[in-house]
Parts: structure tokens; sequence; C-alpha cells
């Protein structure tokens, strides 16, 4: 995607976030949660995210035990820069993600986590998925949600003559073409795509909380974060709309 000439895009923020608030987050993995973060906080948030980069986990209850342990180290004036803290992690098949979570909440995070992998919430963008399970690729459950968000990557690009490089499924790293076709205005709603995405999640989530799975795929909790960080606002007849500054 030309950058200097996007068209039926989102125009997001190319400066530094200004904001003096800031909320910490925790993210487990390498590449993909900070790489989306960092693009992020260069569009419209209200609040800035300030992440620290994870290393992968095996298990969910230790990453909320050494972020939390992470947290209590710091200086007490460090700490009181944050308003709020976050983790960000994935099921990704782990047997105590939902032990992880609750853990989390009792150790009052927030906490943004997606069933089976954050490429659920990438996918949301494109598509208003029920929230039922998607069968492995291989032995892999984001490689099944990273082809899926690819399909939708070769129509875009074979529709509109733009070249936005798939997703990789090796460095998993969120790109700038591929950060702005997920701010773009979708052709069929008329709506930019990450607010598409924020009502997807949020319907999928609620919709589980009712029936008493919360935890199971496919769900992603990544749009209550995009809240708290002032991504998206709700306006007072209650719908939801991007902040624009």
């Amino acid at each position: 995607m030309d950058h200097k000439k996007r068209k039926n895009t989102y125009q997001r923020k190319t400066g530094t976030n200004k904001s003096t608030q800031q909320y910490l987050l925790f993210v487990e993995g390498r590449n993909t949660e900070k790489n989306y973060l960092d693009l992020l906080k260069k569009s419209n948030c209200k609040i800035m995210p300030v992440t620290h980069r994870g290393h992968g986990i095996s298990k969910c209850v230790d990453f909320v035990n050494a972020s939390d342990a992470a947290w209590r180290s710091m200086p007490a004036e460090e700490r009181a820069k944050y308003g709020k803290r976050w983790l960000v992690f994935d099921d990704d098949g782990r047997d105590d993600f939902a032990a992880g979570i609750k853990l989390a909440r009792e150790k009052e995070f927030g906490v943004a986590f997606s069933s089976m992998c954050i490429e659920y919430w990438f996918l949301l963008h494109f598509e208003d998925h029920d929230g039922s399970a998607i069968p492995k690729e291989g032995d892999s459950h984001s490689a099944a949600q990273i082809k899926m968000v690819n399909k939708y990557i070769a129509a875009y690009n074979k529709r509109t003559g733009n070249q936005v490089p798939l997703y990789d499924s090796g460095t998993k790293t969120v790109g700038e073409d591929f950060f702005d076709l997920m701010l773009a205005i979708d052709p069929v709603t008329h709506e930019s795509r990450i607010l598409n995405a924020f009502q997807r999640a949020k319907a999928i989530h609620e919709a589980k909380k009712r029936v008493g799975s919360e935890f199971r795929e496919s769900v992603t909790t990544m749009y209550e974060l995009l809240f708290a960080l002032g991504v998206i606002e709700k306006r007072k007849d209650g719908t939801f709309t991007l902040y624009r500054k």
C-alpha cells in the first residue's frame, strides 16, 4: 500500500502520542503483540500503552506471577506513572488458560486474552465470525487463523491492485501495511474495520459469558483493551465510534 496515497483507508497518526496517561502492558509474545501495540500507540489512543515485550510462555499462571513480580519490583515512583496494568496473552492450547485469567483478575490486572490466538482478533477485522472453534492447520491454532486472515489480504490485493504483504506465520510481525488495512474502511459495512472488530469481539464475548463459556474458542477481549486505551469511545446514545483528536 502506498502510504503517501492511501485510498479509502483510516489515516492513522504517525507522530508520538502526547498523552500523559499511561497503562503498563505485559505481553506474552516476542513480536506480534508488541508490534501491534506500538503501531496502535501512533494511532488515536487517549492513553499511551507502554509495552513490555514477552519471550513466549509455557504456563499462563507463571506468566501472570512473573508479570506481577516484575510490577512489584519497580520503584514506587515508577509504578505511580501508570493508571492501570494489563496482561495480553493467548490460550494456544494451554491447560491453565482460564486459571491464568482468573488469577490475573484477582491480582487486579486488566486482561486482554484470546482463545485461541491474537490472530483471531485480526480475523474479526475482516470476517463476522460466529465464535465457533476453528480447526487447527496441521498442529497449529495460529496457523489456521493466519491462513484465514491471509485469504482476506490476498482478496484485497486482487481487488485493488495493492500489494499488502501477507501476514508472515514465521516472524508473526504486524507490518504497517497490514495494520493500516485493519483500520481501513470496509467496503461492505462502510465502517472502519477496527470498529467492526470491536463490535464483533464484544458481541461474541458477551454471548459466551451468558452461557458460562467465556474462555472457550473462539473469543478475544482485545476489544476491552482498545476501549480502555481510548481507541474506541462510547457515544451518549450507547453506540461506539473511533476516537478522533
